[in-house]
């Protein structure tokens, strides 16, 4: 019988060991392929050959400001590019930049420079690591007036042709919906109405990958007010919600298992008081703080996760400490016999 109980724990701590194999083995396969979850590439493979590409980076997203920074290129092709860096024709660029300027000229025969704009973003950082964002790029390429010029090259119609159909990633422009926006994020009627001269096509071109935040979006072709909007939705990534959960379980278990020591001491009358736990406690006043801490990007104290453990787990080891205390004091000054 001694051999067979030997023989079952030891088949169960092997069977317990492969378990922690797997979990680990696919814990860290499923880690090293985490940036392409998280990242979003958008292309929408524009068919028309006399346009402005303009490839986007999100370079920065800040879910405690609120705020997205992208960095732009910009390659004109077809009859308006003189070289891939430089315009045949005067451009105009409107952006709704909310920190700098919204309006760029670029002149022909100058190489467009790189620009750098900054959105706002829209979500409630207390509901971490649960949050979500939103935010919307608008877009808008035009020439000058055609009057002051004869010379320059004839642009097709904005709207690509119509053989040519939109990828998923693409919402279709004459069945396109547009999302409900807040107002800092239109672009100003009295700016729409300034920009009178034609519009140039453009193609977008995006890449999203911070660390972090997991990106989704797609991009819907302009049609009402010629504008072309890059829409944009943010959440934590799938690693940053899976540690704060763990991290947020190991605060609340190893609160409870303090709670636990410090009841077991005081309801044993017969042996000497341990002030073993009220060490303990104390320590984990303060070490609950570090601990929460480690979680990435974790926001200051009072968001939603900190209700799931972090404000218990310093609640009930203060209690405990308190309790021990007076358990101490109540139980070494008592009348001597």
């Amino acid at each position: 019988m001694a051999n067979i109980a030997r023989s079952k724990q030891f088949w169960l701590s092997v069977l317990l060991g492969l378990i922690f194999i797997g979990v680990y083995v696919s814990a860290l396969r499923r880690n090293i392929n985490e940036k392409n979850e998280r990242s979003l590439q958008l292309r929408d493979g524009a068919a028309i050959s006399d346009r402005v590409r303009i490839s986007i980076v999100v370079v920065r997203a800040d879910p405690t400001t609120r705020q997205l920074t992208a960095r732009l290129r910009f390659q004109p092709l077809g009859n308006i590019a003189q070289d891939p860096a430089t315009p045949k024709v005067d451009l105009r660029l409107l952006v709704n930049n909310s920190l700098g300027q919204r309006i760029f000229q670029f002149p022909k025969g100058q190489a467009i420079n790189r620009i750098e704009v900054t959105l706002p973003m829209e979500g409630d950082i207390n509901r971490y690591p649960f949050d979500r964002y939103e935010t919307n790029l608008w877009l808008l390429i035009d020439t000058p007036d055609k009057s002051k010029s004869s010379k320059e090259p004839k642009l097709p119609p904005a709207t690509p042709s119509a053989s040519a159909a939109p990828p998923a990633t693409v919402a279709n422009p004459a069945h396109a919906t547009r999302p409900v926006i807040s107002e800092h994020e239109e672009i100003p009627p009295a700016e729409i109405a300034a920009l009178v001269n034609r519009r140039v096509p453009i193609s977008i071109s995006l890449l999203a990958s911070t660390p972090g935040l997991k990106y989704s979006g797609k991009v819907i072709l302009g049609r009402d007010v010629s504008a072309t909007l890059v829409q944009l939705n943010l959440q934590r990534a799938y690693n940053v919600v899976n540690v704060s959960i763990i991290v947020m379980c190991l605060m609340m278990g190893i609160a409870l298992s303090i709670v636990a020591m410090v009841l077991r001491t005081i309801v044993i009358h017969g042996q000497k008081l341990d002030v073993l736990p009220l060490s303990l406690t104390i320590g984990l006043i303060f070490g609950l703080p570090a601990l929460r801490n480690i979680q990435p990007g974790v926001p200051p104290v009072g968001v939603l996760g900190d209700y799931f453990s972090f404000v218990w787990a310093e609640i009930f080891v203060a209690s405990a400490a308190i309790i021990m205390a007076l358990t101490w004091v109540f139980r070494t000054t008592g009348p001597k016999k």
